[in-house]
Protein backbone atom coordinates (compact mmCIF):
# COMPACT_ATOMS: atom_id res chain seq x y z
CA UNK A 1 0.00 0.00 0.00
CA UNK A 2 1.41 3.13 -1.03
CA UNK A 3 -0.72 5.68 0.73
CA UNK A 4 -3.68 5.99 1.83
CA UNK A 5 -7.01 6.79 -0.82
CA UNK A 6 -10.01 5.32 1.08
CA UNK A 7 -11.10 4.43 4.68
CA UNK A 8 -10.40 0.72 3.59
CA UNK A 9 -6.72 1.67 3.59
CA UNK A 10 -6.89 3.41 6.86
CA UNK A 11 -7.83 0.00 8.53
CA UNK A 12 -5.56 -2.22 6.53
CA UNK A 13 -2.73 -0.12 7.23
CA UNK A 14 -3.31 -0.13 11.15
CA UNK A 15 -4.29 -4.15 11.21
CA UNK A 16 -0.71 -4.57 9.04
CA UNK A 17 0.91 -2.46 11.41
CA UNK A 18 -1.10 -3.37 15.10
CA UNK A 19 -2.72 -6.89 14.69
CA UNK A 20 -2.56 -7.45 17.75
CA UNK A 21 -3.48 -3.80 18.96
CA UNK A 22 -6.68 -3.76 20.68
CA UNK A 23 -9.01 -1.27 18.80
CA UNK A 24 -12.41 -0.91 20.43
CA UNK A 25 -13.47 -2.52 23.93
CA UNK A 26 -17.33 -2.62 24.06
CA UNK A 27 -18.35 -3.60 28.10
CA UNK A 28 -16.36 -6.89 28.50
CA UNK A 29 -15.63 -7.72 24.92
CA UNK A 30 -12.98 -6.38 22.63
CA UNK A 31 -11.66 -6.81 19.36
CA UNK A 32 -7.99 -6.07 18.36
CA UNK A 33 -7.36 -4.48 14.71
CA UNK A 34 -6.17 -7.58 13.26
CA UNK A 35 -9.11 -9.38 13.96
CA UNK A 36 -11.44 -6.56 13.25
CA UNK A 37 -9.85 -6.25 9.48
CA UNK A 38 -10.55 -10.32 9.47
CA UNK A 39 -14.44 -9.62 10.45
CA UNK A 40 -14.62 -6.45 8.04
CA UNK A 41 -13.47 -8.95 5.52
CA UNK A 42 -15.83 -11.73 6.02
CA UNK A 43 -18.68 -9.44 6.35
CA UNK A 44 -17.80 -8.33 3.19
CA UNK A 45 -17.27 -11.48 1.12
CA UNK A 46 -21.43 -12.60 3.05
CA UNK A 47 -22.82 -9.64 1.62
CA UNK A 48 -21.31 -9.58 -1.69
CA UNK A 49 -21.64 -13.30 -2.07
CA UNK A 50 -24.82 -13.88 -0.31
CA UNK A 51 -27.01 -10.86 -0.99
CA UNK A 52 -25.43 -10.33 -4.97
CA UNK A 53 -24.48 -6.45 -4.10
CA UNK A 54 -22.30 -4.33 -6.02
CA UNK A 55 -19.70 -1.29 -4.80
CA UNK A 56 -22.21 1.64 -4.66
CA UNK A 57 -24.95 -0.25 -3.07
CA UNK A 58 -26.22 1.44 -0.10
CA UNK A 59 -26.95 -0.98 3.48
CA UNK A 60 -28.22 1.12 6.17
CA UNK A 61 -27.23 0.25 9.83
CA UNK A 62 -29.60 0.93 12.94
CA UNK A 63 -27.78 0.17 16.02
CA UNK A 64 -26.80 1.95 19.63
CA UNK A 65 -22.73 2.20 19.98
CA UNK A 66 -21.59 -1.59 19.66
CA UNK A 67 -19.04 -3.68 18.61
CA UNK A 68 -21.10 -5.01 15.80
CA UNK A 69 -21.78 -1.36 14.40
CA UNK A 70 -18.09 -1.00 14.46
CA UNK A 71 -17.75 -4.34 12.55
CA UNK A 72 -20.35 -3.38 10.06
CA UNK A 73 -19.16 0.10 9.36
CA UNK A 74 -16.01 -1.69 8.41
CA UNK A 75 -17.02 -4.43 6.59
CA UNK A 76 -19.39 -1.79 4.12
CA UNK A 77 -16.12 0.30 3.57
CA UNK A 78 -14.12 -2.84 2.69
CA UNK A 79 -17.02 -4.46 0.50
CA UNK A 80 -17.22 -1.19 -1.33
CA UNK A 81 -20.30 -0.78 -0.20
CA UNK A 82 -21.86 2.99 1.14
CA UNK A 83 -23.27 2.78 5.00
CA UNK A 84 -26.18 4.31 5.50
CA UNK A 85 -26.05 5.03 9.71
CA UNK A 86 -29.70 5.84 10.72
CA UNK A 87 -30.63 7.57 13.78
CA UNK A 88 -32.77 5.04 15.98
CA UNK A 89 -34.18 7.92 17.96
CA UNK A 90 -35.78 9.20 14.74
CA UNK A 91 -39.72 8.85 14.14
CA UNK A 92 -41.22 6.19 12.17
CA UNK A 93 -41.52 8.39 9.39
CA UNK A 94 -38.34 9.65 9.45
CA UNK A 95 -36.56 5.87 9.51
CA UNK A 96 -38.45 5.22 6.79
CA UNK A 97 -37.46 7.98 4.86
CA UNK A 98 -34.17 7.68 5.12
CA UNK A 99 -33.37 4.14 4.29
CA UNK A 100 -36.46 4.62 1.25
CA UNK A 101 -34.49 7.45 0.24
CA UNK A 102 -31.19 5.60 0.08
CA UNK A 103 -32.88 2.68 -1.48
CA UNK A 104 -30.55 0.90 1.14
CA UNK A 105 -30.54 -2.52 0.15
CA UNK A 106 -30.72 -3.64 3.46
CA UNK A 107 -30.54 -2.69 7.06
CA UNK A 108 -27.80 -4.64 9.50
CA UNK A 109 -29.42 -3.79 12.88
CA UNK A 110 -29.41 -4.39 16.41
CA UNK A 111 -31.50 -6.42 17.96
CA UNK A 112 -33.29 -3.92 20.59
CA UNK A 113 -34.06 -0.51 18.95
CA UNK A 114 -36.57 1.49 19.69
CA UNK A 115 -39.78 0.78 19.11
CA UNK A 116 -40.64 3.75 16.73
CA UNK A 117 -37.51 3.00 14.47
CA UNK A 118 -38.32 -0.60 13.97
CA UNK A 119 -41.91 0.13 13.13
CA UNK A 120 -40.06 2.52 10.34
CA UNK A 121 -37.70 -0.30 9.40
CA UNK A 122 -40.88 -2.46 9.17
CA UNK A 123 -42.81 0.31 6.80
CA UNK A 124 -39.84 0.62 4.64
CA UNK A 125 -39.81 -3.02 3.62
CA UNK A 126 -36.30 -3.03 3.50
CA UNK A 127 -34.50 -6.21 4.24
CA UNK A 128 -33.65 -6.87 8.09
CA UNK A 129 -30.81 -8.82 8.85
CA UNK A 130 -30.20 -8.96 12.99
CA UNK A 131 -26.82 -8.86 14.71
CA UNK A 132 -26.66 -11.98 16.83
CA UNK A 133 -29.23 -14.35 14.95
CA UNK A 134 -28.35 -17.20 12.53
CA UNK A 135 -28.13 -14.94 9.34
CA UNK A 136 -25.46 -12.68 10.76
CA UNK A 137 -23.30 -15.40 12.18
CA UNK A 138 -23.79 -16.88 8.22
CA UNK A 139 -22.22 -13.44 7.16
CA UNK A 140 -19.37 -13.30 9.88
CA UNK A 141 -18.45 -17.22 8.76
CA UNK A 142 -18.04 -16.05 5.24
CA UNK A 143 -14.34 -16.70 3.27
CA UNK A 144 -12.87 -13.49 3.17
CA UNK A 145 -13.18 -11.39 0.22
CA UNK A 146 -10.28 -9.03 -0.92
CA UNK A 147 -11.02 -5.02 -1.07
CA UNK A 148 -13.15 -3.64 -2.94
CA UNK A 149 -11.11 -1.25 -6.04
CA UNK A 150 -12.22 2.14 -4.73
CA UNK A 151 -11.10 5.79 -5.83
CA UNK A 152 -11.07 9.17 -3.53
CA UNK A 153 -13.98 10.25 -5.21
CA UNK A 154 -16.23 7.88 -4.39
CA UNK A 155 -18.84 7.72 -2.27
CA UNK A 156 -17.96 6.30 1.52
CA UNK A 157 -21.41 7.70 3.76
CA UNK A 158 -24.49 9.32 3.67
CA UNK A 159 -24.92 11.00 7.14
CA UNK A 160 -28.27 12.65 7.35
CA UNK A 161 -29.38 15.80 8.85
CA UNK A 162 -31.55 16.08 11.70
CA UNK A 163 -32.71 19.79 11.86
CA UNK A 164 -35.83 21.59 13.32
CA UNK A 165 -38.23 21.05 10.31
CA UNK A 166 -38.51 18.81 7.78
CA UNK A 167 -37.33 15.35 6.81
CA UNK A 168 -33.68 14.52 7.29
CA UNK A 169 -31.03 15.01 3.91
CA UNK A 170 -28.58 12.60 3.15
CA UNK A 171 -25.22 14.05 3.25
CA UNK A 172 -22.66 12.79 1.36
CA UNK A 173 -19.08 12.24 1.96
CA UNK A 174 -16.24 10.51 -0.29
CA UNK A 175 -13.37 8.71 0.38
CA UNK A 176 -11.34 11.62 -0.41
CA UNK A 177 -13.49 14.15 1.93
CA UNK A 178 -13.11 11.73 4.42
CA UNK A 179 -9.41 10.77 4.61
CA UNK A 180 -9.22 14.75 4.79
CA UNK A 181 -11.41 15.39 8.16
CA UNK A 182 -9.63 12.36 9.64
CA UNK A 183 -6.51 14.68 9.50
CA UNK A 184 -8.54 17.87 10.37
CA UNK A 185 -10.10 15.67 13.14
CA UNK A 186 -6.28 14.65 14.77
CA UNK A 187 -4.94 17.93 13.91
CA UNK A 188 -7.48 19.74 15.81
CA UNK A 189 -7.85 17.25 18.83
CA UNK A 190 -4.19 16.37 19.49
CA UNK A 191 -4.65 12.76 19.31
CA UNK A 192 -2.24 10.60 19.52
CA UNK A 193 -1.62 6.27 18.73
CA UNK A 194 -1.42 5.65 22.73
CA UNK A 195 -4.44 7.05 23.09
CA UNK A 196 -8.05 5.49 24.89
CA UNK A 197 -9.92 7.36 23.62
CA UNK A 198 -14.03 7.18 25.31
CA UNK A 199 -16.54 7.37 22.59
CA UNK A 200 -20.33 7.93 24.30
CA UNK A 201 -21.75 10.20 20.82
CA UNK A 202 -23.70 7.82 18.72
CA UNK A 203 -22.20 6.46 15.56
CA UNK A 204 -25.20 7.57 13.74
CA UNK A 205 -23.98 11.20 14.68
CA UNK A 206 -21.51 12.95 12.67
CA UNK A 207 -19.02 13.58 15.28
CA UNK A 208 -18.65 9.63 15.74
CA UNK A 209 -19.20 8.67 11.87
CA UNK A 210 -16.84 11.40 10.10
CA UNK A 211 -14.23 11.88 13.17
CA UNK A 212 -13.70 9.56 16.43
CA UNK A 213 -14.28 6.62 15.25
CA UNK A 214 -12.17 6.66 12.34
CA UNK A 215 -9.98 8.50 13.31
CA UNK A 216 -8.71 6.03 16.11
CA UNK A 217 -8.41 3.56 13.61
CA UNK A 218 -6.42 5.96 11.63
CA UNK A 219 -3.94 6.24 14.48
CA UNK A 220 -4.42 2.59 15.64
CA UNK A 221 -5.43 3.09 18.88
CA UNK A 222 -8.30 2.35 21.08
CA UNK A 223 -11.93 2.85 21.43
CA UNK A 224 -14.14 2.45 24.40
CA UNK A 225 -17.70 2.25 23.35
CA UNK A 226 -20.44 3.22 25.15
CA UNK A 227 -23.75 3.30 24.17
CA UNK A 228 -25.73 5.11 27.25
CA UNK A 229 -23.98 8.29 28.29
CA UNK A 230 -24.78 8.02 32.40
CA UNK A 231 -22.34 10.04 34.11
CA UNK A 232 -21.84 7.13 36.64
CA UNK A 233 -20.41 4.85 33.94
CA UNK A 234 -18.58 7.04 31.94
CA UNK A 235 -16.85 8.03 35.04
CA UNK A 236 -16.20 4.03 35.44
CA UNK A 237 -15.19 3.28 31.76
CA UNK A 238 -12.33 6.17 32.67
CA UNK A 239 -11.33 4.75 35.44
CA UNK A 240 -11.55 0.91 34.18
CA UNK A 241 -9.89 1.81 30.85
CA UNK A 242 -7.37 4.71 31.80
CA UNK A 243 -9.20 6.98 28.68
CA UNK A 244 -7.33 9.38 27.83
CA UNK A 245 -9.59 11.46 25.29
CA UNK A 246 -13.31 12.60 26.04
CA UNK A 247 -15.54 13.84 23.40
CA UNK A 248 -19.61 15.39 24.58
CA UNK A 249 -22.13 17.95 24.51
CA UNK A 250 -21.92 20.78 27.55
CA UNK A 251 -24.98 19.30 29.51
CA UNK A 252 -23.13 15.99 29.57
CA UNK A 253 -19.92 17.50 30.73
CA UNK A 254 -21.91 19.64 33.76
CA UNK A 255 -23.64 16.42 34.94
CA UNK A 256 -20.30 14.39 34.84
CA UNK A 257 -19.08 17.44 36.74
CA UNK A 258 -21.66 17.90 39.40
CA UNK A 259 -21.05 13.94 40.59
CA UNK A 260 -20.33 14.47 44.41
CA UNK A 261 -18.44 11.12 44.20
CA UNK A 262 -16.15 13.09 41.45
CA UNK A 263 -12.99 13.76 43.91
CA UNK A 264 -13.13 9.91 44.97
CA UNK A 265 -12.40 8.72 40.99
CA UNK A 266 -9.21 7.82 39.73
CA UNK A 267 -9.58 9.81 36.46
CA UNK A 268 -6.12 11.77 36.47
CA UNK A 269 -5.94 9.28 32.88
CA UNK A 270 -7.73 12.37 31.28
CA UNK A 271 -5.49 14.55 29.24
CA UNK A 272 -7.99 16.02 26.55
CA UNK A 273 -11.88 17.01 27.10
CA UNK A 274 -13.24 18.45 23.73
CA UNK A 275 -17.31 19.89 23.55
CA UNK A 276 -19.40 21.50 20.96
CA UNK A 277 -23.05 22.00 20.35
CA UNK A 278 -24.24 24.43 22.77
CA UNK A 279 -22.74 27.29 25.24
CA UNK A 280 -20.48 25.65 28.05
CA UNK A 281 -21.09 28.04 31.09
CA UNK A 282 -17.92 29.44 32.92
CA UNK A 283 -19.10 27.48 36.25
CA UNK A 284 -19.42 24.08 34.06
CA UNK A 285 -15.64 25.02 32.90
CA UNK A 286 -14.37 25.72 36.13
CA UNK A 287 -15.76 22.76 37.67
CA UNK A 288 -13.99 20.49 34.77
CA UNK A 289 -10.35 22.25 35.07
CA UNK A 290 -11.05 20.96 38.81
CA UNK A 291 -11.82 17.95 38.45
CA UNK A 292 -9.45 16.42 35.45
CA UNK A 293 -6.62 18.99 36.32
CA UNK A 294 -4.58 17.56 33.59
CA UNK A 295 -6.72 17.36 30.55
CA UNK A 296 -6.97 20.51 28.31
CA UNK A 297 -10.40 21.86 27.44
CA UNK A 298 -11.34 22.15 23.72
CA UNK A 299 -14.76 23.69 21.96
CA UNK A 300 -14.66 22.64 18.50
CA UNK A 301 -17.11 23.74 16.12
CA UNK A 302 -18.45 21.84 12.91
CA UNK A 303 -21.70 20.75 10.59
CA UNK A 304 -22.76 17.95 8.91
CA UNK A 305 -22.41 19.80 5.66
CA UNK A 306 -19.08 20.58 6.26
CA UNK A 307 -16.98 17.81 6.48
CA UNK A 308 -17.60 18.19 10.39
CA UNK A 309 -14.62 19.75 11.95
CA UNK A 310 -13.88 23.50 10.99
CA UNK A 311 -13.10 25.04 14.23
CA UNK A 312 -11.16 24.33 17.42
CA UNK A 313 -10.34 26.38 20.68
CA UNK A 314 -6.53 26.37 22.00
CA UNK A 315 -6.91 25.06 25.84
CA UNK A 316 -6.18 28.34 27.27
CA UNK A 317 -9.37 29.60 25.00
CA UNK A 318 -11.25 27.96 27.10
CA UNK A 319 -11.14 29.97 30.00
CA UNK A 320 -10.27 33.60 28.51
CA UNK A 321 -12.95 33.35 24.87
CA UNK A 322 -15.11 30.52 26.46
CA UNK A 323 -17.97 32.12 23.66
CA UNK A 324 -15.60 31.29 20.95
CA UNK A 325 -15.31 28.37 18.49
CA UNK A 326 -11.50 29.51 18.48
CA UNK A 327 -9.80 29.70 15.16
CA UNK A 328 -10.51 27.87 11.58
CA UNK A 329 -8.48 24.60 11.27
CA UNK A 330 -5.51 24.59 8.76
CA UNK A 331 -7.03 23.67 5.23
CA UNK A 332 -10.30 25.59 6.05
CA UNK A 333 -11.28 28.64 4.78
CA UNK A 334 -13.73 30.98 6.45
CA UNK A 335 -15.10 34.40 5.33
CA UNK A 336 -18.20 36.44 7.45
CA UNK A 337 -20.03 38.13 4.76
CA UNK A 338 -22.66 41.02 5.14
CA UNK A 339 -26.07 41.25 3.34
CA UNK A 340 -24.37 42.86 0.36
CA UNK A 341 -22.09 40.45 -0.15
CA UNK A 342 -19.08 42.62 1.77
CA UNK A 343 -16.08 41.20 3.63
CA UNK A 344 -17.26 42.21 7.63
CA UNK A 345 -14.92 44.18 9.61
CA UNK A 346 -13.63 42.79 12.98
CA UNK A 347 -16.37 41.97 16.02
CA UNK A 348 -19.09 43.21 12.86
CA UNK A 349 -21.87 40.18 12.59
CA UNK A 350 -22.28 38.65 9.25
CA UNK A 351 -22.76 35.13 7.67
CA UNK A 352 -20.25 32.45 8.45
CA UNK A 353 -19.60 30.92 5.05
CA UNK A 354 -16.74 28.33 3.93
CA UNK A 355 -15.06 27.56 1.36
CA UNK A 356 -16.92 25.09 -1.04
CA UNK A 357 -13.71 22.74 -1.05
CA UNK A 358 -14.28 22.36 2.80
CA UNK A 359 -18.16 21.52 1.82
CA UNK A 360 -19.76 17.97 0.91
CA UNK A 361 -20.19 17.46 -2.75
CA UNK A 362 -23.48 17.29 -2.01
CA UNK A 363 -27.29 15.83 -1.01
CA UNK A 364 -28.11 12.27 -1.96
CA UNK A 365 -30.64 12.74 -4.54
CA UNK A 366 -31.07 16.51 -4.14
CA UNK A 367 -28.03 18.28 -5.19
CA UNK A 368 -29.28 21.33 -6.13
CA UNK A 369 -30.48 22.36 -2.67
CA UNK A 370 -26.64 22.32 -1.45
CA UNK A 371 -26.00 24.58 -4.32
CA UNK A 372 -28.19 26.90 -3.75
CA UNK A 373 -26.36 27.76 -0.60
CA UNK A 374 -23.16 28.21 -2.92
CA UNK A 375 -22.22 31.78 -4.25
CA UNK A 376 -18.83 32.16 -5.73
CA UNK A 377 -17.06 29.60 -4.27
CA UNK A 378 -18.43 29.96 -0.86
CA UNK A 379 -21.06 27.79 1.20
CA UNK A 380 -23.32 30.11 3.43
CA UNK A 381 -24.07 28.49 6.71
CA UNK A 382 -27.01 30.15 8.01
CA UNK A 383 -24.68 30.80 10.98
CA UNK A 384 -24.07 34.28 11.98
CA UNK A 385 -20.79 35.30 13.16
CA UNK A 386 -18.03 37.81 14.06
CA UNK A 387 -14.38 37.76 13.58
CA UNK A 388 -12.30 39.47 16.26
CA UNK A 389 -8.68 41.10 15.20
CA UNK A 390 -6.78 38.38 16.78
CA UNK A 391 -8.72 35.65 14.56
CA UNK A 392 -11.64 34.41 17.08
CA UNK A 393 -14.54 33.32 15.85
CA UNK A 394 -17.63 34.03 17.70
CA UNK A 395 -21.26 32.27 16.03
CA UNK A 396 -24.45 35.20 17.23
CA UNK A 397 -26.47 32.20 16.65
CA UNK A 398 -28.48 31.27 13.04
CA UNK A 399 -29.80 34.21 10.83
CA UNK A 400 -33.37 32.77 11.18
CA UNK A 401 -33.13 33.62 15.46
CA UNK A 402 -32.25 37.00 14.64
CA UNK A 403 -34.55 39.04 16.58
CA UNK A 404 -35.45 42.85 15.48
CA UNK A 405 -36.36 45.05 18.61
CA UNK A 406 -37.44 48.36 18.16
CA UNK A 407 -34.93 47.71 15.08
CA UNK A 408 -31.91 46.80 17.23
CA UNK A 409 -30.29 43.55 16.29
CA UNK A 410 -30.48 40.55 19.44
CA UNK A 411 -28.65 37.53 18.28
CA UNK A 412 -30.34 34.80 20.35
CA UNK A 413 -27.20 32.94 20.87
CA UNK A 414 -25.54 36.06 22.72
CA UNK A 415 -28.33 36.03 25.30
CA UNK A 416 -28.22 32.35 25.91
CA UNK A 417 -24.06 32.83 26.98
CA UNK A 418 -25.33 34.95 29.65
CA UNK A 419 -28.50 32.94 31.32
CA UNK A 420 -26.09 30.02 31.24
CA UNK A 421 -23.76 31.69 33.38
CA UNK A 422 -26.32 32.04 35.98
CA UNK A 423 -25.12 29.44 38.58
CA UNK A 424 -29.17 28.53 38.54
CA UNK A 425 -29.38 27.54 35.24
CA UNK A 426 -28.42 24.21 33.30
CA UNK A 427 -29.87 25.09 29.93
CA UNK A 428 -31.47 28.18 28.09
CA UNK A 429 -33.23 29.07 24.64
CA UNK A 430 -34.31 32.10 23.58
CA UNK A 431 -36.34 33.01 20.97
CA UNK A 432 -38.21 36.29 18.95
CA UNK A 433 -42.05 36.65 19.70
CA UNK A 434 -44.67 39.63 18.38
CA UNK A 435 -44.24 42.49 20.80
CA UNK A 436 -48.59 43.23 21.30
CA UNK A 437 -50.46 45.56 23.09
CA UNK A 438 -48.21 48.78 23.75
CA UNK A 439 -45.19 47.32 23.15
CA UNK A 440 -47.01 46.56 19.66
CA UNK A 441 -44.18 49.21 18.17
CA UNK A 442 -41.48 47.52 19.14
CA UNK A 443 -42.06 44.62 16.50
CA UNK A 444 -40.31 41.72 18.41
CA UNK A 445 -39.79 40.58 22.07
CA UNK A 446 -37.34 38.98 23.60
CA UNK A 447 -38.78 35.58 24.95
CA UNK A 448 -35.90 32.27 27.16
CA UNK A 449 -36.84 29.45 28.08
CA UNK A 450 -34.67 28.20 30.68
CA UNK A 451 -34.21 25.05 32.43
CA UNK A 452 -33.23 25.44 36.32
CA UNK A 453 -30.90 23.32 38.18
CA UNK A 454 -32.89 20.59 39.56
CA UNK A 455 -33.33 22.06 43.52
CA UNK A 456 -31.87 25.60 42.98
CA UNK A 457 -35.53 27.49 43.13
CA UNK A 458 -34.55 29.98 40.47
CA UNK A 459 -36.58 32.44 40.77
CA UNK A 460 -37.42 34.77 37.17
CA UNK A 461 -37.08 37.95 38.86
CA UNK A 462 -33.77 37.24 39.86
CA UNK A 463 -32.78 35.87 36.55
CA UNK A 464 -34.11 38.89 34.44
CA UNK A 465 -31.35 41.20 37.39
CA UNK A 466 -29.17 39.37 36.34
CA UNK A 467 -29.59 39.77 32.78
CA UNK A 468 -30.33 43.44 33.34
CA UNK A 469 -26.51 43.85 34.85
CA UNK A 470 -25.29 42.23 31.85
CA UNK A 471 -26.99 42.98 28.59
CA UNK A 472 -28.28 45.77 26.65
CA UNK A 473 -32.11 47.16 27.55
CA UNK A 474 -33.41 45.91 24.49
CA UNK A 475 -31.60 42.38 24.49
CA UNK A 476 -33.03 41.50 27.98
CA UNK A 477 -35.97 38.99 28.10
CA UNK A 478 -39.02 40.76 28.77
CA UNK A 479 -40.66 36.87 28.63
CA UNK A 480 -39.18 34.36 30.91
CA UNK A 481 -40.47 30.81 31.26
CA UNK A 482 -39.11 28.12 33.19
CA UNK A 483 -39.55 24.57 32.08
CA UNK A 484 -37.93 21.25 33.02
CA UNK A 485 -36.52 20.68 29.75
CA UNK A 486 -36.34 22.28 26.33
CA UNK A 487 -38.04 20.36 23.05
CA UNK A 488 -35.17 18.95 20.87
CA UNK A 489 -35.50 16.72 17.53
CA UNK A 490 -33.61 13.22 18.14
CA UNK A 491 -30.66 14.33 17.30
CA UNK A 492 -30.38 17.08 20.34
CA UNK A 493 -30.94 20.08 18.28
CA UNK A 494 -33.26 22.56 20.21
CA UNK A 495 -37.07 23.02 18.17
CA UNK A 496 -37.30 26.34 18.59
CA UNK A 497 -40.83 26.76 16.96
CA UNK A 498 -42.36 25.26 20.15
CA UNK A 499 -40.94 27.59 22.33
CA UNK A 500 -42.67 30.30 20.25
CA UNK A 501 -46.19 28.64 20.38
CA UNK A 502 -47.96 29.26 23.12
Amino acid sequence: MDRLQTLTDVLRASAAKFPAKVAAIDGDRAITYGELADSAARLAGGLTRGYRLEPGDRVAIASPTCLEYLITYWGLQWAGLVPVPVNIRLAEEGVAHVVGHTESALVLEHPHIPAEAARGLEASGIVRVEFGDPRWGELLGSAPEEPARRAPDDLAIIMHTSGTTGLPKGAMMTHGTSLFNIRMAVLSWGWRHEDVHLLVIPLFHCTAAYSAMPSSVYLGSTLVLLATPEPGSILDAIESHRVTTFLGVPSLFHLVASRRDLAEREVGSLRMVGYSGSPMSTATIRKLRQAFPGASLHNFFGLTETISNTHVTADRDADERPDSIGKPLPEVFQRVLLEDGAEAAPGEVGELCLARENVIPGYWRDQERLEDAVSDGWFHTGDLAAVDDQGYTYLRGRKKDMIIVAGENVYALEVERVLVQHPKVLEAAVVGVPATGAAAYMGEIVKAVVVPEEGSGLEIKELRRFCIERLASYQVPQKIELRAELPRTPSGKVIKRLLVEE
